[in-house]
């Protein structure tokens, strides 16, 4: 990992900062999409000529990765579905009157993307397979000092890192530790970089109403009132007197 610090430091200080952003959509079922776009300016000069314009072909051919490529603005997208489970954790609480999900990010799976870029490059002939490869790790939020000195040296380079959170409905809570992320409706975005320095597990809460138990309730009540007016509605027998 320091290797890959080192070399991310030397070419960030040569060519520019480092500008990536993560948006990761999130649905009932607890499945998401995370698409992750990074600017690659600063690595025009060893991508070569037409690297982009190559990169997009394959990325239009639609092989394997799912990818677009803005050619003026040398940005990649990569697209990539996840559920449950080693990134992050999904709950729903079932009450009355709303309907809570939860979600706890504990890591930013930039292993898949990594891999998932370094396949564009080869197959693209952007890079020989032989230089391909390579481990990257996902970020982990539970990786304290690490993530401080990754974090350190993005300040340095100023780097502009974006952790957007998107869900299927309104969002109530998002934080990590004592960061809180800027909440905008069903939308919720960190600084990445804050986040390493924080080094705690996301959570994102969401809320609507559980029209299931209020449809449930207003037809036990609707079926209470008929029952009441029904009963109160009869006439009452009358008795004879005895003369």
């Amino acid at each position: 990992m320091r290797r890959e610090i080192l070399i991310l430091l030397a070419i960030s200080l040569a060519w520019g900062a480092v500008d990536q952003s993560y948006v990761q959509n999130v649905f009932r079922d607890g499945s998401s999409v995370i698409q992750k776009t990074s600017e690659l300016t600063i690595f025009s000069t060893q991508l070569g000529k037409d690297a982009f314009e190559r990169m997009d072909a394959f990325c239009e051919s639609g092989q394997d990765v799912n990818c677009s490529v803005d050619v003026a603005e040398k940005t990649i997208t990569i697209t990539e579905k996840f559920e449950t489970g080693g990134y992050y954790s999904y709950s729903t609480e079932y009450g009355f009157p709303l309907i809570t999900y939860s979600m706890v990010v504990g890591k930013i799976p930039n292993d898949r993307f990594a891999s998932a870029l370094s396949k564009v490059l080869v197959e693209a002939n952007v890079t020989d397979p032989s230089q391909a490869g390579g481990s990257v790790d996902p970020i982990d939020f539970s990786d304290e000092q690490n993530n401080r000195e990754v974090a350190r040296i993005l300040r340095d380079i100023d780097a502009n890192l974006t952790y957007v959170v998107v869900f299927p409905m309104p969002i109530s809570e998002a934080y990590a530790g004592g960061v809180k992320g800027d909440i905008r409706g069903d939308s919720a975005s960190f600084d990445l970089v804050t986040l390493l320095e924080e080094s705690k597990p996301v959570t994102i809460r969401g809320s609507e109403l559980n029209l299931g138990y209020i449809v449930l309730i207003i037809g036990l009540l609707v079926l209470a009132g008929l029952a009441f007016s029904f009963f109160y509605s009869k006439p009452r027998k009358s008795g004879k007197k005895k003369g």
